[in-house]
């Protein structure tokens, strides 16, 4: 049945796209959309018990455990983004992000909420900082490039407790996870070097900045910040949902359909040289439209080593899948930032990140790890209810706070050593 369903919509393709009259092709782009509106259609009309069950997977995933973890982190981010603390912290980091990243101080605000929170937090984040002007439109390219990352929960939780059975790989998949998005962030600080770029502040004058903004800082209406936040989160938090629910429903028709598995056949010829076993092939195309069904397939996978599996977990959670993406895309489409340095950003992080993982499962000490107990802070049982969600997100809240103070106290020491080497 899935044979002949391609069939049908290769040949639909030809017809639509191939002008008869003219004997040539036309220009692909302006039909491109309606022929994949066209074609999901249909394979909702044949498929649809698949279609109907994916749906239904994805609001409960969405309604019961995403709204939970993620609504509290864009309201209280809102509200420090409008209340003016974003702005004053990011001066008093300043000489951490700007050698390190070449950002402003604020986007360690962006980098402490994207490792604790998860996807798509960091990428909220610095779309809220480029719309108050926090933010070039290099610097918001820059630092969305590497913010926006798994959280904990989803790491130690979902993936190394839930899919494994085996917590002791948590903290290593996260270590190898942060570490490969540091790597992009130094790398990317590259990027658009010549372009526009807000000078830093140096010296003493941080601290002075630092006051004069504090003191400068206008009072707000608590009740119109509260009501906007909420509103915004509520917004983004139904587009985040919508592209869930769509993304569940994508990945299940492509498989069911076989093309994921007629794609993973035709590149194993092609990435054998290069010693990627066939049988892992399929997970990492699931996992490269969304992360969390690609994931779940790669720990069933047999046939492979423990090191190759945790090489392709780790390269679908730096890359997030296009179901992330999409969440993305649609958060900074109000802004000026490119989508194309993300994606790139991303990209490199799911290469590295297969690369510090395989390296490190290899050193002697992480050789053999078993199910010992690492960091049950963060990790949860199937039975997780709203509260259990909602207080998590409020436990990875006040992380980020205290990343951002410790943050912020390796400022004050590294500007104090320059202070007393000047004199």
């Amino acid at each position: 049945m899935s044979l002949y369903t391609l069939v049908i919509l290769i040949i639909i393709f030809v017809v639509i796209f191939y002008n008869f009259k003219s004997s040539r092709v036309i220009r692909l782009r302006p039909l491109l959309l309606p022929f994949s509106c066209i074609t999901f259609i249909l394979l909702l009309i044949i498929f649809s018990h698949t279609a109907v069950a994916s749906a239904s997977k994805g609001i409960n995933l969405w309604l019961n455990v995403v709204f939970p973890s993620l609504f509290p982190f864009f309201v209280a981010s809102e509200i420090l983004n409008r209340t003016g603390f974003i702005k004053s912290v990011g001066i008093l980091l300043e000489p951490i992000m700007r050698p390190l990243f070449n950002v402003p101080g604020c986007g360690s605000f962006a980098l402490a909420m994207g490792v604790t929170s998860g996807y798509p937090v960091g990428a909220k984040l610095t779309a809220s900082m480029r719309e108050e002007k926090l933010l070039t439109k290099t610097e918001a390219e820059r630092l969305l490039s590497f913010t926006n990352n798994s959280g904990p929960l989803f790491i130690i939780g979902a993936v190394a407790v839930g899919m494994f059975n085996n917590p002791g790989i948590g903290f290593v998949l996260l270590f190898c996870h942060i570490l490969a998005c540091l790597t992009v962030g130094i790398l990317f600080r590259f990027y658009g070097k010549r372009r526009d770029q807000i000078k830093s502040v140096e010296g003493d004058k941080i601290f002075r900045k630092f006051k004069k903004e504090l003191a400068n800082t206008k009072p707000v209406n608590v009740g119109e910040v509260l009501g906007e936040s909420i509103r915004n989160s509520i917004n983004t938090m139904l587009a985040i949902g919508g592209f869930i629910i769509l993304f569940s429903v994508i990945i299940n028709l492509l498989l069911e359909t076989g093309v994921i598995a007629s794609l993973s056949n035709f590149l194993s010829g092609f990435l054998a040289i290069i010693g990627i076993p066939k049988d892992i092939l399929t997970p990492i195309l699931s996992g490269f439209f969304e992360i969390t069904t690609g994931i779940n397939m790669i720990s069933k996978t047999e046939g492979i080593s423990f090191v190759q599996q945790l090489a392709a977990v780790s390269l679908i959670l730096g890359w997030a899948g296009l179901s992330v993406h999409f969440q993305v895309y649609s958060i900074i489409s109000k802004t000026d930032i490119s989508i194309k340095p993300y994606l790139f950003g991303k990209l490199i992080q799911g290469i590295f990140a297969a690369i510090y993982i395989s390296i490190f499962m290899n050193l002697s000490f992480l050789i053999g790890v078993k199910s010992q107990s690492v960091f049950g802070y963060f990790t949860y049982n199937t039975n997780w209810t709203w509260y259990n969600y909602m207080l998590n997100s409020i436990k990875n809240m006040s992380a980020s706070l205290i990343l951002l103070f410790l943050m912020g106290l390796i400022s004050f020491v590294v500007k104090r050593r320059q202070r007393y080497a000047i004199k």
